[in-house]
């Protein structure tokens, strides 16, 4: 009974292992449009193996835009997309071949950060506002706050300047006088004097923000490849959510800021208010 035991015991483990660490390793390439907040748990899952775990060999690249990346990945570019609902639904409307197969974000996470001297409505019209692209989902954020303080797109400008290190820069170099940002980004032009005129996480409610996206022709071809990613990605948020001084260091590196009360208050709200449990989309 003890021989069959140990027998049985070591034939579950081995078992195990052989589901944990799949024998054939899947080569995949996953993009995301932004250096923030929201790819957290991705690079966690990259940086801590967690993909390798599951038989993936997964490369990581940055692609400026939600509209940029949707386009990205119908084009076959990258298999899989960390990409806004928005650009990505917009282009399933016209016909694009592009599915949603999971969600990291469904609330959106973007403050309307201006300078000090905006204390009112009337202090934002004729201002620059800077969002990534039109269609993406700081386009959306935008219309939502303009919305809320009653205000046209025409009573602003609102200036295509691409990811979220280059709206910063514009910030702090005095070009603009508003951003559509996310945390921590939010938190530090907060400690250098701008200000907070409209919380979209707040306004916009229960929203599909930012999704993974892929097409029918890659699930066609490489369905395992998708189920060992939404497995892995899963994993990753749970990790991150529990291991917070590491998640910590590697989002710290990640988003090249240092690990300070601003990137504190950072994941202690995407892991309570918005990253999910599970990511349905």
């Amino acid at each position: 009974m003890k021989k069959f035991s140990l027998f049985i015991g070591a034939t579950l483990l081995s078992i195990g292992l052989a589901h944990a660490q799949p024998a054939d390793v899947m080569k995949i390439k996953v993009g995301y449009d932004g250096y923030s907040m929201t790819t957290a748990p991705m690079n966690y899952a990259q940086q801590t193996g967690i993909f390798k775990k599951y038989g993936l060999d997964v490369t990581m690249i940055y692609v400026d835009g939600g509209t940029t990346l949707t386009q990205a990945v119908v084009g076959g570019s990258v298999d899989i997309g960390q990409n806004g609902y928005t650009p990505a639904a917009a282009a399933a409307v016209q016909g694009a071949d592009i599915i949603f197969i999971g969600g990291i974000s469904n609330k959106l996470p973007f403050q309307l950060v201006v300078k000090n001297a905006i204390k009112t409505t009337e202090d934002l019209r004729g201002k620059k506002i800077a969002i990534s692209r039109l269609g993406s989902s700081t386009d959306t954020a935008a219309q939502i706050a303009l919305e809320y303080m009653k205000l046209k797109r025409t009573d602003v400008t609102l200036l295509q300047l691409g990811g979220e290190a280059t709206r910063t820069a514009a910030m702090m170099s005095g070009q603009i006088d508003g951003s559509l940002e996310q945390y921590p980004r939010t938190a530090e032009l907060e400690e250098q004097g701008y200000h907070v005129l409209a919380d979209c996480t707040i306004l916009a409610g229960d929203y599909p923000n930012t999704a993974y996206v892929s097409t029918r022709a890659f699930l066609k071809k490489s369905p395992e490849a998708a189920k060992r990613f939404l497995m892995a990605i899963s994993e990753g948020i749970s990790e991150f959510k529990k291991h917070k001084p590491e998640a910590m260091k590697l989002t710290s590196a990640f988003l090249k800021t240092p690990e300070s009360h601003a990137l504190d208050e950072t994941f202690e709200r995407y892991t309570k208010d918005i990253f999910p449990a599970i990511p349905y989309p």
